[in-house]
């Protein structure tokens, strides 16, 4: 009897165990696709002040950066190589973490690398800490909308190519629903003619009734 209570003891934990995973997965994948990216004012190279919110029709890619960072480097080339391939899709801006003393060696790397993608300076810290970056690099993903659809913290060979796979996602997903505006546009379209049609049919038949109500042939 007692081994019977604690083997239905130890099953009802491991299904609230269970439950309660789950219930957690469904909760932080709500939450996900809520996340809305905070906006941000921060200086380019040439000291032009850029937000986020200058960016309305791409997909953006941010990712945190520093000159004493290693996998930074590495990362900033495969962003590099995405920029110049997604350039009509995607947005890559890179905010460069390093310290007021360090900015200046920022600015002279990416002068040197000839990066393609916008670079910002983030020197007091202010959007490191709204998008809670401990190490860099920190890379997200936010749509045109500003919601925040990947995140991924470190660089290891291959990370890009799960990076270029979210934006290929994205874009397919897009034309998709461009598409779908489309057709549904053209169908509407079509309908709205044939209601125009319809209407000028009407039109002539009262108008030739009229008429003839008017020129009858007497017999």
């Amino acid at each position: 009897m007692l081994k019977f209570i604690k083997d239905n003891n130890l099953t009802f934990k491991k299904l609230f165990i269970f439950s309660l995973s789950l219930l957690l997965v469904f909760v932080n994948l709500f939450a996900d696709e809520n996340k809305k990216a905070p906006d941000f004012k921060l200086q380019d190279v040439q000291g032009k002040q850029v937000s986020l919110s200058d960016f309305t029709d791409k997909l953006i890619v941010l990712d945190f950066w520093a000159t004493w960072c290693v996998p930074c480097k590495k990362a900033m080339k495969e962003l590099d190589k995405i920029q110049t391939k997604y350039t009509e899709q995607v947005k890559i801006i890179a905010i460069s973490i390093d310290k007021p003393r360090a900015k200046a060696k920022a600015v002279s790397y990416v002068k040197s690398r000839r990066f393609s993608f916008v670079t910002l300076f983030d020197p007091d810290w202010r959007v490191k800490r709204k998008y809670n970056v401990v190490n860099p690099p920190r890379t997200l993903v936010i749509t045109p909308e500003k919601n925040i659809i990947y995140e991924h913290d470190g660089y290891k060979r291959g990370d890009e190519k799960k990076l270029e796979k979210i934006i290929k996602e994205w874009i397919s997903k897009r034309e998709k629903t461009k598409n779908e505006k489309v057709v549904d546009a053209k169908q509407m379209q079509g309908a709205d003619s044939i209601k125009t049609m319809e209407k000028q049919d009407t039109t002539k038949v009262d108008s030739s009734a009229t008429l003839d109500e008017k020129t009858g042939v007497k017999e």
